[in-house]
């Protein structure tokens, strides 16, 4: 994602390398003492896209063609691998799973499979991956009517983000709905995305990215990770985190220096970096652990190892060949077309 903004920032980097590692240690160690570790690490993927998907469609006004080429080159690469090998390396273990397992995860319809009581095996983590692509499919869709004069992306982005999370609460709170029924839906997981690009474009709008005091970034992740930790009822914990969240994302730029510094830290952007590889294979070796398979360290060190394996050998090659093809291809069919890598 980070590679399409106009500008690269590493504190942005560190941002989702602590999403990774919210993920990695709550599945293999931390869910067990204090339960949503691993979903605040999701939670800081979703508010992160929100904020990068904005910049590149409705400040940059990347041209849709080009937008989609490059999701699809960032992501579909290494979902396939991922797919295919785990599908072929558990067949006749009790984690395998059918054909309709892999056609769903790799057709994005896995979180509503999942819903819906079809079995996935070691794939129930694609949910959110699931969620993301949703979001960008519709956050396209406005970015194509906002460039045809038709209504205001910011007001439109905060509209949808709050129906979205109004329809969480209500689900949950009001109709007692189990919380996988509920926030494994994109129609629910959407709004953290959907108010990030809202209020990224919003404080654009009115200058007040640059100006904003710098303990509003600090303190807005602070008690939106306590929130979400700590907060008990939906409202808080989906509703107020989330806002505080985005309001900590979407302010990062004038925050204090030293937590931009803190996200700047080289670890966490090389795990920023790695963070889609690891996401995905991090989980059938948490499932093993889960199991008692193995000790966790070594399992949690054999995902990682994984996970940069498949980086390096598959993601980030055919990430680059990919797009130097599109490169290619959208340089002859439309030369006005930005196709900077």
């Amino acid at each position: 994602m980070q590679e399409e903004t106009r500008r690269h920032l590493d504190y942005l980097d560190g941002w989702r390398g602590l999403a990774i590692a919210a993920v990695l240690l709550g599945h293999f160690w931390l869910d067990d003492l204090r339960p949503g570790i691993s979903v605040l690490g999701v939670d800081l993927f979703f508010v992160l896209s929100g904020r990068l998907m904005a910049e590149i469609l409705f400040v940059r006004q990347a041209p849709l063609p080009t937008f989609f080429a490059r999701r699809f080159s960032r992501v579909y690469p290494g979902i396939l691998f991922f797919v295919v090998a785990a599908s072929l390396a558990f067949i006749g273990t009790p984690y395998q799973h059918g054909p309709l397992a892999a056609l769903t995860a790799l057709s994005f319809t896995i979180n509503y499979a999942m819903i819906y009581t079809h079995p996935v095996a070691l794939f129930d983590h694609l949910w959110s991956l699931c969620v993301e692509e949703h979001g960008y499919l519709i956050l396209a869709g406005v970015a194509l009517l906002a460039r045809r004069r038709l209504g205001n992306p910011a007001a439109v982005m905060l509209i949808l983000g709050g129906a979205a999370m109004l329809n969480g609460i209500l689900r949950s709170a009001v109709f007692g709905q189990g919380y996988f029924d509920v926030f494994w839906r994109s129609d629910v997981q959407v709004a953290p995305i959907f108010i990030s690009a809202g209020l990224f474009l919003l404080l654009r709008e009115r200058s007040l990215a640059r100006r904003l005091p710098g303990w509003i970034a600090p303190a807005a992740l602070a008690l939106g990770i306590a929130a979400k930790l700590w907060g008990g009822h939906v409202a808080i914990s989906f509703g107020l985190g989330t806002v505080l969240l985005t309001v900590a994302v979407t302010t990062l730029d004038s925050s204090l220096p030293a937590l931009r510094r803190l996200f700047e830290n080289r670890a966490l952007r090389l795990l920023g970096i790695w963070s889609y590889s690891l996401y995905l294979w991090q989980q059938p070796f948490y499932k093993l652990a889960h199991d008692g398979a193995a000790p966790t360290p070594l399992l949690l060190g054999a995902a990682v190892l994984a996970g940069l394996a498949s980086f390096y050998v598959v993601e980030r090659p055919a990430r680059g060949f990919l797009n130097r093809l599109w490169q290619s291809r959208f340089s002859r069919l439309t030369p006005a077309l930005e196709t900077r890598p």
